[in-house]
């Protein structure tokens, strides 16, 4: 006790951080023991204390019940029970409101842990701080715990206890609403107490309809947010969970919906009342009656859909409708965003049912109004410079554009782009940053329209080049629209190439357009902000040119000379922009069909490049980026066995790429992107021409083994990888790959053993040496299963399963699961999907996993007490769990009861450890990710409040 007051007169009073923190840090430690029970109880008890110390003892009652209720005999609860009552009376004063509702949270969580020890805790309740109107708002609070709390996954509790009090609250609510009706509130602060308990309790349990739409609190509900103020946000939210109630069946609910539809029409007139303004003066004159009403409108829409589609042309639903779409459209992102998953849901909704297709025409012209909202929202402000737009602009725009995919659903993407061009020509005097955004409806819209002679399309088309030829040259903000507009105009026309291509004129007028744009620059002594700009257009200028030259590539392989002409000419843009420009015009070369054009096209696009690689080789950085360059070119070369082509592939591969290979890796052995750029190469000019590359096979693996003993490069693992994947099956190299196999996976062992303790900082070797195990497992499985390096990478699982890098993860999981899989099949029946040869396989691998399969598993719940990342919470821990399950059907149920045990304390007592093993051990997949979902989220919570600054100055917060 003393040292708890010396510590909190520390932390409140010291002056000195280091005191401070030293203070914190024994208070936070000291909620975690036993002793802190009776030391809060004390201090609470001490009117004397300060309020800070009291405060502190309560949130150490709400946490010790939250987590620690397992440290208590049950012979205590009833004590504990009746000084926590008796403590939260004294504090019912407003100045004592934190250390209230910390109580009032801790009572809550009481009575979900002592279950059947107090199952008369609504009597008890209400016989308590029921009979004083003074005593009303200490009871408010408890009961608007209730049920939070049992919603609450942070709070410990066994799963059953959480159930039976479920059912017990539930059978009390009658009696809850009913008091919260008869209460006469003489303050607003009342009546929001009121509002909260109401809400807490609605999110809780369904009510009954008749209940709901006689309940004098809706109508009050109304009447607060029409008059706006501090009741209004929680009023909202009662309306708002009504409806979600009403949602889940709309018969049953339909009184409350006839009320709930009677009391709109107040908020429409308050809403036209503000609109009538204007939109921008709306927004200044109640931004939050405005967002209150979105809400209710976008939720009413939400519930009503079905009667939506059944009665379109009924006047309410037309009001519904037209308020939605006036909410959409205002200059606000937060409030113009919230009808967006209403109008996606509507869409699909009308056209999923085929007896819905008569009645789509009578939506059409709601959508086509909400087709130009889009573009009206999708305008950039004209006072500030695009090209700086933040990111939540960024993402509203896209999120704008989903809207106008979804139009498209209703119209049709030929009617929805005629209405976009119809918009762009009659508003082509509102300015350019007008034209800009209809650019960016019509990238989204305009590649699944349907190709027409007769578009309007096509006369846009031919605007566009002197648009993006411009010189812009003054530095303003005007210019800036401008520029930004050019980009979007060059984005488009590469969306458009599949109109493109069906105009060869029009196709060649754009890529010429384009190329000249790339080959730009801005002009000396540019400052950064427009060096940005030309950057940004260069970037979708190339990107357009992939897009177009991919589109277009069966009419441009008499112009593959001048587009060589400017790949070489573009060498010096950023490597990120000419890959983009490589790889469309290695599009064009990799169809051409006369073998001498082949031939020619492809050394005129790859000679610069080997000479760059003999010339530049003192330069890692240049080197990577022309190794990129030739990987881009190689993997999209696709050549028929024993054809000319192939065998002119062949020569270049084997007798240029192949040595220029080896000289790189000599040159920069210890360069891991240099070697990694190596390898990517490698592995795509095997796989183009295969059994031409095999006599080079036995060099390469004689290349790697010595470079990876030298030097730890994943890569090199990874091209064995690739080597097993194409030659496995050949009897000539299975040798090869054999000694392959067993020099790499020695040395990768070593490595790993010797980093055990910090494989997260070596996630790309870890990753790639699982992927090459598990490849050859899968191509070649005799190499592994003969291996004397398997049993110890078995061993290795129990550590490995900690690296939390998701594609290293992912290979570990995906060896263990192949292994697993394999014993699985010695354990099933004889039958259809029994695989003989896979059960052979398991027969050979079971001696190695069953000897570490307790440690392994073991070493799961160890991770799960860890806290691993959401990825390895879901989709690694339950494929293992069940995997192992399915592998060692006898041992799982003991390894598992070994394992438990690793779980804190807190996070799961035996009897919920109990019912957990149960569903573990018999559930199918589902109950297994549940479990473990369960499980993880509960050592999340622990470890959170073990790492939580919970008792700092200020740090009041309720959870």
């Amino acid at each position: 006790m003393e040292q708890a007051l010396q510590a909190l007169q520390a932390l409140y009073s010291s002056a000195d951080s280091s005191t401070i923190n030293q203070a914190d840090e024994w208070l936070t430690k000291f909620q975690q023991t036993p002793a802190a029970w009776q030391v809060s109880d004390q201090i609470l008890s001490n009117a004397e204390a300060p309020v800070q110390f009291r405060f502190f003892a309560a949130q150490t009652m709400r946490t010790k019940v939250q987590f620690d209720f397992y440290e208590l005999p049950a012979e205590s609860y009833g004590s504990l029970r009746d000084s926590l009552l008796n403590h939260i009376d004294t504090f019912r004063a407003p100045e004592y409101q934190p250390i209230h509702t910390m109580l009032a949270i801790a009572i809550a969580d009481l009575a979900i842990q002592m279950d059947n020890e107090w199952s008369t805790v609504i009597p008890v309740l209400f016989e308590k701080f029921g009979q004083n109107s003074e005593c009303y708002a200490t009871l408010l609070e408890i009961i608007r715990m209730l049920p939070e709390e049992n919603m609450n996954l942070k709070l410990m509790t066994d799963s059953h206890k959480r159930t039976s009090s479920r059912e017990r609250l539930q059978s009390a609510t009658p009696q809850i609403v009913q008091f919260l009706l008869t209460l006469q509130c003489p303050s607003m602060q009342a009546k929001r107490k009121v509002l909260e308990c109401f809400l807490s309790w609605i999110k809780f349990t369904n009510l009954q309809a008749s209940d709901i739409s006689q309940n004098p609190l809706i109508p009050e509900c109304f009447k607060y947010i029409t008059e706006g103020g501090e009741l209004s946000e929680t009023a909202t939210d009662i309306i708002i969970e009504v409806l979600r109630m009403s949602s889940l069946d709309l018969t049953f609910f339909q009184p409350v919906i006839q009320v709930i539809l009677s009391l709109l029409g107040n908020l429409r007139a308050k809403f036209e009342a503000l609109m009538s303004q204007g939109a921008e003066a709306a927004l200044v004159a109640d931004q939050d009656g405005l967002l209150q009403i979105c809400r209710i409108y976008v939720e009413t829409g939400e519930c009503l859909v079905p009667l939506i589609m059944e009665q379109s042309a009924n006047n309410e639903v037309l009001f519904i409708l037209e308020v939605i779409l006036k909410c959409t459209d205002l200059p606000h992102q937060e409030i113009s965003s919230i009808p967006f998953e209403f109008w996606h849901r509507l869409a699909h909704e009308v056209c999923r049912l085929p007896e819905m297709d008569s009645k789509i025409d009578q939506f059409q012209s709601i959508y086509v109004q909400l087709l130009s909202v889009t573009m009206r929202r999708c305008t950039m402000n004209t006072k500030e410079d695009p090209f700086q737009a933040d990111d939540e602009v960024i993402a509203y725009r896209q999120r704008l554009l989903s809207l106008a995919e979804d139009c498209l659903e209703i119209l049709t993407p030929n009617t929805a782009m005629e209405n976009v061009l119809k918009s762009l020509q009659d508003g082509q005097r509102q300015g350019v940053h007008v034209q800009e955004a209809h650019f960016y409806c019509l990238s989204a819209i305009g590649p699944k329209a349907e190709v027409r002679n007769d578009s309007v399309l096509w006369q846009l088309i031919q605007s566009l080049p002197p648009l993006i030829s411009q010189v812009i040259q003054d530095d303003t903000i005007e210019n800036a629209i401008l520029h930004y507009t050019k980009k979007t105009a060059i984005e488009l026309l590469g969306h458009l190439w599949l109109w493109l291509q069906t105009r060869p004129e029009f196709l060649r007028s754009a890529l010429e357009m384009i190329s000249s744009l790339l080959l730009d620059t801005a002009p000396p002594g540019s400052l950064p902000h427009v060096l940005e700009r030309v950057k940004q257009t260069q970037q979708s200028a190339s990107m357009a040119f992939k897009d177009i030259c991919y589109g277009g590539k069966t009419l441009l392989p008499d112009l593959v000379p001048q587009l060589t002409q400017l790949y070489v000419r573009t060498m010096a843009l950023p490597i990120r922009m000419h890959l983009y420009i490589v790889d469309g015009i290695g599009s064009v070369v990799a169809i051409l069909q006369r073998d001498d054009d082949f031939r020619n096209g492809l050394e005129q696009l790859v000679m610069p490049l080997v000479n760059g690689l003999n010339s530049e080789k003192e330069k890692p950085q240049v080197l990577s980026e022309i190794l990129d360059r030739l990987t881009t070119i190689i993997r999209q070369i696709r050549v028929q066995k024993n054809s000319p082509k192939a065998a002119a592939v062949g020569t270049l591969i084997n007798n240029v790429f192949w040595p220029l290979i080896q000289q790189t890796l000599a040159q920069h052995p210890s360069d891991s992107k240099v070697v990694e750029k190596s390898c990517r190469l490698l592995k795509h000019s095997m796989r183009c021409v295969p059994e031409l590359f095999k006599p080079k096979v036995p060099e390469v693996a004689s290349t790697l083994v010595p470079a990876f003993q030298a030097h730890q490069h994943s890569s090199y693992l990874y091209s064995a990888e690739i080597l097993a994947n194409t030659y496995a099956s050949d009897p000539e190299i299975l040798p090869v790959l054999t000694q392959l196999f067993h020099a790499l996976s020695s040395t990768g062992l070593q490595c790993l053993v010797a980093a055990r303790d910090r494989l997260e900082e070596i996630t790309e070797l870890v990753e790639d040496f699982y992927g090459m195990f598990e490849r050859y497992l899968r191509f070649a499985p005799m190499i592994v299963l003969e291996a004397p390096m398997l049993s110890p990478m078995v061993q290795l699982w129990s550590v490995a399963i900690f690296v939390q890098q998701k594609d290293a993860i992912e290979a570990i999981v995906a060896f263990i699961e192949a292994v697993l899989g394999r014993i699985a099949e010695t354990v099933k029946p004889m039958g259809r999907f029994h695989d003989e040869r896979k059960a052979q396989h398991g027969t050979m691998l079971r001696p190695h996993v069953l000897q570490m399969g307790p440690a392994f598993v073991e070493a799961l719940f160890r991770l799960i007490a860890g806290v691993p990342t959401r990825y390895v919470q879901e989709e690694s821990i339950p494929c293992i769990l069940e995997s192992v399950r399915s592998a060692f059907p006898q041992e799982f149920p003991s390894w598992l009861e070994a394992a438990l045990p690793q779980l804190p304390p807190s996070a799961a007592s035996k009897v919920e450890q109990q019912k957990l093993g149960e569903q573990l051990v018999h559930g199918d997949y589902n109950q297994v990710y549940d479990c473990v979902q369960d499980l993880c989220y509960r050592c999340e919570q622990v470890a959170l409040r073990n790492r939580a600054n919970q008792v700092s100055p200020g740090n009041n917060n309720k959870r």
